[in-house]
């Protein structure tokens, strides 16, 4: 135990030299990736290219692990705004890599099904051009919410492919998505500390507004686009005014002091919001909530290497957003470790160690994936994977891919839509 503690001392005054101003985390070495890492990024992007991209150029909210009567998956027809936008990255992934020469075809078609250009299906919106959370992927019937958040990573995914295909159709379909959303109505306050997170008949739900930070700044950030597109400039909270505690000399970003937060809300904003992938303060506060994250963990369960507190399936509580405070039965999430790799590369070594072991892995059809775990409940499996909740996964890996790299991310999110003055809300997208 003496060891154990003596380790995260060490990491602690390594996290400390690293954070130096004037040094900036995570550039320290060139993207390195070892083989085994490889190859479970590889299967990882087969999750979404192959088993949760649908028919019509959707993809699926989750996989389903466990098997029915005759040994084969679960199937649903359920697919996740939100997964939507992370499936559109992974194909730009996937092209880059040399691994889907097709990706384009497949872009494209995904964002003519959003624009509601297929005569069989049409996806189901609101008045202010919000997406549900979650519709079918066969007639686009559902029941959950109109979810600003999750319209809004399901955008960004469209402005990667915007910025990464050289193609006109691709250009047009992602400018006429991005003009058909009234993102400015999604404002509960002025500068973006408090956004709605729910629309219904072109309005806003007046009890769903939310408070930074967490990771609706990714819809603050588009906000601020669009206000700097339409009127030249934008009052919404820059990454200096974001509210932050400290726990234990380890500034982190929070809505209350004292509130720990699920590691994927630091993580999102970090890949998929273009200043924050180049800005030096805030890749201190994802080293930050990273050392926050592996020191907690591994105090409560007493091993190097367990740790990792994000969102998903748990043995006993259902689905839930789990912080390093609040992590019921201990459960961690490789695809949070993974999320950390460019900020923290001895993670590789907890990522390898888990990848390693097979108890850990789960067998599908495009290779071993690694999903959630419970340390203390060593024989338990999630029954499901979900496709935003793993996306962390696929971007930490490519974020340490010599191919892809920071980079990536960088070029992929830098703001390039094109306004339009074609009406930016028609009634007819909604249902």
């Amino acid at each position: 135990m003496r060891k154990f503690y003596q380790q995260i001392q060490w990491r602690s005054l390594l996290l400390a030299i690293v954070m130096l101003p004037g040094l900036a985390v995570g550039n320290l070495s060139k993207p390195v990736i070892s083989k085994d890492l490889e190859n479970l990024f590889f299967a990882s992007l087969d999750f979404y290219s192959k088993l949760q991209r649908t028919h019509n150029g959707l993809y699926l909210d989750n996989y389903a692990i466990e098997r029915d009567t005759n040994g084969e998956p679960v199937f649903n027809d359920v697919v996740s705004s939100a997964a939507i936008g992370v499936g559109l990255i992974g194909l730009c992934m996937d092209h880059e890599l040399g691994r889907d020469p097709g990706a384009e075809l497949k872009a494209l078609e995904t964002l003519r099904t959003l624009n509601g250009h297929r005569d069989d299906f049409k996806p189901p919106r609101e008045k202010a051009g919000y997406f549900r959370h979650f519709f079918s992927t066969n007639d686009g019937s559902g029941h959950s919410e109109y979810s600003t958040i999750d319209t809004a990573i399901m955008v960004v995914g469209a402005l990667f492919c915007r910025n990464y295909f050289d193609s006109s159709d691709i250009r047009k379909e992602a400018d006429q998505l991005w003009n058909s959303i009234d993102w400015q109505a999604a404002l509960a306050d002025p500068d973006g500390k408090r956004l709605y997170m729910m629309f219904e008949d072109g309005t806003s739900v007046e009890n769903s507004k939310t408070q930074m930070f967490n990771e609706y700044y990714l819809l603050a950030w588009l906000i601020e686009q669009h206000q700097i597109q339409s009127k030249g400039a934008s009052q919404i909270l820059s990454v200096d005014q974001l509210p932050y505690w400290e726990d234990r000399d380890l500034k982190l970003l929070s809505t209350h002091p004292g509130e720990a937060q699920s590691s994927f809300i630091i993580q999102f904003p970090f890949y998929m919001c273009h200043s924050f992938t180049k800005c030096d303060l805030y890749r201190d506060y994802v080293a930050a909530q990273a050392e926050a994250d592996r020191r907690a963990c591994e105090e409560m369960i007493g091993e190097s290497g367990y740790w990792g507190c994000g969102a998903g399936r748990t043995p006993r509580n259902g689905y839930l957003a789990s912080n390093y405070k609040m992590n019921p039965d201990n459960v961690v999430a490789p695809h949070i470790i993974a999320g950390f790799l460019p900020v923290l590369p001895e993670a590789q070594d907890d990522l390898l160690k888990f990848y390693r072991d097979e108890t850990k892995l789960v067998e599908t059809e495009v290779g071993k994936l690694l999903p959630r775990f419970s340390a203390d409940i060593p024989d338990w499996k999630p029954r499901r994977i979900e496709a935003i909740d793993y996306s962390s996964m696929i971007f930490g890996l490519a974020a340490i891919h010599p191919k892809l790299g920071m980079d990536f991310f960088s070029k992929g999110t830098e703001f390039t839509f094109n306004r339009t003055k074609t009406p930016a809300i028609l009634s007819q997208i909604a249902n």
